[in-house]
C-alpha cells in the first residue's frame, strides 16, 4: 500500500517537473493566414494564368487554446499561378500578410492547469487584454478540379510566422513556472486545405474553404467567399485565435 502511495506521489511529481500538468501556450502568429484563394472563374480556361489578391479584414471572439476575448484585424496578398497556362487545374501560391489586435489568456485544457496559471488568471493582470502583432507568409501548391459546375480542390504547404507584443511578453514571463510555451514568438506550421466551390455561370464563383493548420497544434479555420467576375470578392471566415469576422478584396490579372 505505502509502495503504490509512493508510486502515484512520485508520478505526479515527475508529470509535473516535466511541465505535462502546465497549459500550453502559442503565439497568435501560429493562426490561419485569412486568404480568399480564387478558383478559375472560367472552366474553358479564359481565366488570366496569374492573379494578385489583397485582402482586409477583421475578427472579433477570437477564441483558441488557452485565449479568449480576442479581436483582430489586418491584410493580406497572395499571388496565384496557374502552372502550365489558364487551363491546368495545378497552381502555386505565395501569400504574406500582417495583422494586430488583443486578446486575454485562458484555461481550455481541462487537467493541464497548475494552481499557480489558475490563481495568476483570478488576478487583475490575468484578466487582461493583452496587445500582439505578426506577420505570416505562405508558400503552397494544389489543384482545383472542375466536376461540372461544381469546384473541387486541395492545397498543401508551410507557413512562418514572426510576432510579437505585450502578449508575447507576458506568455514568456509565464513560461518561466506556469506554462509551457510551444514556439519563440516564430516558427513554422505545415498548412493544407480542403474547399468545395460553384459556379453560378455570369455571376460569378462562390466557394467554401476548410483551413488546417499543424505541427505541434492543430488549428482549423473556415471561409466562405463570392468572387465577381470584376474582380471583387468577400466573405466570412471563422478561424482559431483569428475570431469570427468578413474579408473583402480585389483580385488583379495579369
Amino acid at each position: 500500500m505505502k509502495k503504490s502511495i509512493l508510486f502515484c506521489m512520485l508520478s505526479a511529481a515527475a508529470l509535473s517537473l516535466c511541465g505535462c500538468l502546465n497549459p500550453h501556450l502559442s503565439s497568435i502568429g501560429s493562426s490561419q493566414m485569412i486568404v480568399a484563394h480564387q478558383p478559375r472563374l472560367a472552366i474553358n480556361g479564359e481565366s488570366s494564368p496569374m492573379t494578385l489578391s489583397v485582402d482586409a479584414y477583421g475578427g472579433a471572439k477570437m477564441t483558441g487554446r488557452n485565449v479568449k476575448d480576442g479581436f483582430t484585424a489586418g491584410g493580406t496578398a497572395s499571388l496565384n499561378y496557374r502552372l502550365l497556362g489558364a487551363m491546368t487545374p495545378l497552381y502555386v501560391e505565395a501569400a504574406l500578410g500582417g495583422k494586430g489586435g488583443k486578446a486575454s489568456f485562458d484555461c481550455s485544457e481541462a487537467g493541464k492547469c497548475n494552481e499557480g496559471y489558475m490563481a495568476w488568471l483570478a488576478t487583475p493582470e490575468g484578466k487582461k487584454k493583452y496587445s500582439f502583432w505578426s506577420f505570416q507568409e505562405r508558400i503552397a501548391v494544389g489543384a482545383d478540379f472542375d466536376v461540372g459546375p461544381v469546384i473541387l480542390g486541395l492545397g498543401a504547404g508551410v507557413q512562418l510566422f514572426e510576432g510579437g507584443g505585450d502578449f508575447d511578453d507576458v506568455r514568456d514571463y509565464l513560461g518561466k513556472s506556469l506554462a509551457e510555451n510551444d514556439d519563440e514568438g516564430f516558427g513554422v506550421k505545415l498548412y493544407s486545405s480542403a474547399r468545395i466551390g460553384a459556379r453560378l455561370g455570369p455571376y460569378g464563383v462562390i466557394a467554401f474553404d476548410t483551413d488546417v493548420m499543424w505541427l505541434k497544434t492543430m488549428n482549423i479555420g473556415f471561409m466562405l467567399n463570392y468572387f465577381h467576375p470584376s474582380g471583387f470578392h468577400g466573405g466570412i471566415f471563422a478561424a482559431e485565435k483569428v475570431g469570427y469576422g468578413v474579408n473583402v478584396g480585389k483580385t488583379f490579372s495579369f
